[in-house]
């Protein structure tokens, strides 16, 4: 009993010692795999491997015939040489601990086609090991690794982007970005010598949901792996040479020769990357086929082409060429086709360096859009007609071009109708559903690039439908594509602006031309602190009544529906007093609710122009306004006025500004009896009792996101000034933005 006590003592307060942080206590005893037979020799090391894992020890190969047999033996197996002390100052090696000469060892060996697994000593002379890291076998690639690894290198990929690779399908990775250095450092070394690393010649499988390397990959299993989002690696010899991959690779090849005698991919500039058609697989997940970058675009074949994954990981890689030739490299537009094919599952995508595409750019260098209409070539583009105006964005150029990934990423989810991207001084990006619909819009846009470009010389205007001659105001040739990055107010006088495109422009009021707080602060707390004052001193006339009435139908309405804060009407006879304290109760739910309906906005009308009467009220508007209504005035602009108020009190409130009555330079009122501000029909509305006929022609001015949306997707322009208090906008929201009204 008493050494039963002892022995259960112990082990208490070896179960509580702080210094075992590991699930495999100093007590447990490390086991060897179990026995097996396996189809492949990768698949025999995997099964060792993760068993030891589970274990707490780490394994390597010993000794190793590939065909025959292989040894593996613990990782601490084998002990330390001993340096001969030659030299009394020379640093001697610290003591040894890894290192324990362990005697564990099992073997695999092939019999017929498979590998049969045996122990020959499954003991350990050392405890479990806390973290597994420290093990420098825990950190060598696999040979898949090991190919995505040179695949990536040869792509010129940085270790840290190989090693998030890597990680994204095998998330129990411990290895870290210097073992990829490493591993880049010897790729380059036998680079250098001429060598090339192969890919393993035994069979493949599917571990994990990984294909490994082989060449007898069954075709189905690739697919059903691809189906389910599996990164393949270069290795998958069988899908990756297979018909439908290899006719891709070669029409790629053919379409660069092509695009080189169109001028589009001249200097070894300009790249292509299709989409491998796969019946069985979704759009989402073929295999991409791209072109490489820096090399001779005329003479290039099927086997120059890269294949890379759907989500960007490259799979096979160009034969090596031998001097002048430089190492390949994968197109440095990949990341721009990869955000293309995620964003608008395009088939195929084309990068142009066609000067026409460069020379529209430049025309206008302030332009942020190429706009053309009423050309046959039109009908061409996917989503237009003859009489569609065409719109593309333009971004500015950058010093690598992958860095126009962020800029292109924006104009793409601000013009969902375009099917390209120009870039100022550089090209196109132009992408399709397929590689016939890619190649036939770039045609089409081209040639509407080539005739914008000689339009242009003979002085017509391309964006307009009758394609009349460009004014000339005071000396300055205007154009047909509008200004989109403002100049600073002040900066030019009127004489040196150039025309607008716009005949009309729409300017809602609060944020516009009018501080948000001037509205909040002066003119709904004027109202709202008059109300019960102008309703008993007007209680009896038509106009007052006129409103009770439609106040009353309102709140019986609220009361219908349930509304918070409603609170019913008594009958007159009841007294006006009564009738008046129950309405004021009732608008100020109203107000702080932040319902200000048809009702409440005629009466506040009523109030505001007794107060602009008495002069408690003046209208504030932005010291520019009247300036820049004066200068659209003077061109032939005419100007109009959307706002949430009721007309009268859009009026009252430019009557009575702190500029005078400022009226005379507005052609209109529109309010939201004509619709919603942030529904399109409005604008369409408006566009219609104005007498446009061209959406374009009117520009709406707006500092609410919704509203700039509804306006443009009528066809309308929009800009978007910055004031203080005004709310913020959505990142990339895609809109002009301008500081002053004198920017336009």
């Amino acid at each position: 009993m008493m050494e039963a006590e002892d022995h259960n003592d112990h082990s208490q307060e070896f179960d509580e010692d702080p210094q075992d942080g590991n699930e495999h206590t100093q007590g447990k005893k490390m086991l060897p795999p179990p026995l097996g037979v396996f189809e492949t020799r990768e698949i025999l090391l995997k099964h060792v491997r993760d068993f030891a894992l589970t274990q707490g020890y780490m394994v390597s190969i010993k000794d190793s015939s590939r065909d025959r047999y292989v040894t593996i033996s613990c990782d601490r197996g084998g002990v330390y040489r001993k340096r001969l002390k030659t030299d009394e100052n020379m640093r001697q090696r610290k003591t040894p601990s890894r290192l324990t000469n362990c005697p564990f060892e099992v073997v695999g060996k092939k019999d017929d086609d498979v590998w049969i697994l045996t122990i020959k000593c499954g003991e350990h002379n050392h405890e479990p090991s806390k973290e597994m890291s420290d093990h420098p076998s825990c950190r060598r690639f696999t040979e898949e690794e090991m190919l995505l690894i040179r695949d990536m290198t040869v792509a010129g990929k940085r270790p840290r982007q190989i090693l998030k690779a890597l990680k994204q399908r095998n998330p129990s990775l411990v290895s870290d970005s210097r073992n990829v250095y490493n591993v880049k450092a010897k790729i380059r070394r036998e680079m250098l010598s001429g060598k090339k690393m192969e890919p393993s010649s035994s069979s493949s499988t599917a571990t994990n949901g990984v294909v490994t390397s082989g060449s007898a990959v069954e075709l189905t299993q690739v697919k059903t792996l691809l189906q389910n989002g599996v990164v393949l690696t270069g290795s998958s010899q069988a899908y990756l040479e297979n018909e439908a991959v290899h006719q891709t690779k070669a029409l790629a090849a053919e379409l660069c020769y092509h695009f080189y005698t169109l001028g589009w991919f001249s200097g070894t500039g300009g790249s292509i990357s299709i989409k491998v058609h796969d019946d069985s697989l979704p759009n989402s997940h073929q295999l991409i086929v791209m072109s490489p970058s820096g090399v001779q675009k005329e003479r290039m074949v099927a086997e120059d082409m890269y294949v890379l994954s759907s989500d960007g990981l490259i799979l096979s890689t160009p034969t090596f060429k031998p001097y002048p030739h430089q190492h390949p490299k994968c197109t440095d537009c990949a990341p721009i086709f990869m955000k293309v094919y995620e964003m608008c599952g395009a088939g195929a995508v084309i990068h142009s360096h066609g000067i026409e595409a460069c020379i529209v750019t430049m025309m206008n260098p302030f332009s942020k859009e190429f706009r053309i209409t009423h050309m046959e070539m039109i009908k061409g583009i996917q989503g237009h007609n003859y009489h569609d105006e065409l719109v593309l964005p333009i971004i500015e150029n950058t010093a690598h071009e992958g860095e126009l990934t962020e800029s292109i990423t924006a104009v793409i989810r601000a013009y969902p109708k375009a099917t390209a991207v120009l870039v100022r001084s550089h090209g196109v990006y132009i992408w399709g559903d397929s590689w016939i619909s890619a190649k036939t819009q770039a045609e089409c846009y081209h040639y509407l690039f080539n005739a914008a470009i000689k339009l242009h010389q003979l002085g017509l205007d391309w964006s307009t439908p009758s394609h009349a001659t460009i004014r000339n105001v005071n000396g300055v040739w205007g154009c047909g594509m509008n200004f989109n990055r403002g100049l600073k107010a002040g900066s030019l006088s009127f004489d040196y602006m150039i025309e607008p495109l716009q005949h009309c422009i729409l300017l809602d009021i609060e944020g516009t031309t009018t501080s948000r707080s001037f509205v909040s602060n002066i003119l709904f707390a004027y109202a709202h602190d008059n109300v019960g004052k102008h309703l008993a001193a007007t209680y009896d006339t038509e106009e007052t009544q006129d409103d009770i009435n439609l106040l009353r139908s309102q709140i019986q309405n609220d009361l219908d529906q349930g509304v918070v804060g409603a609170v019913p009407v008594p009958p007159d006879y009841v007294g006006k007093e009564f009738v008046i304290a129950s309405l004021v109760a009732n608008v100020e739910s109203m107000i702080k609710a932040d319902r200000i309906v048809t009702a409440l906005k005629q009466l506040q009308g009523h109030i505001w122009r007794n107060g602009f009467q008495s002069n408690e009220l003046v209208g504030a508007v932005f010291d520019e306004v009247p300036e820049a209504l004066e200068r659209w005035q003077a061109a032939g602009i005419k100007v109009y006025i959307y706002s949430s108020d009721s007309r009268e009190a859009q009026q009252l409130l430019f009557a009575n500004s702190n500029y005078g009555d400022l009226r005379k330079y507005l052609c209109g009122y529109f309010d939201t009896t004509v619709g919603k501000k942030d529904e399109t029909h409005s604008y369409i509305d408006i566009l219609r009792t104005v007498g446009v006929d061209r959406p374009a022609d009117m520009l709406f001015v707006t500092d609410v996101f919704q509203e700039a949306v509804a306006a443009r997707a009528a066809g309308l322009e929009v800009i978007i000034p910055i004031r203080p208090g005004n709310n913020p906008l959505p990142e990339h929201h895609g809109f002009r933005m301008v500081e002053s009204l004198l920017e336009i």
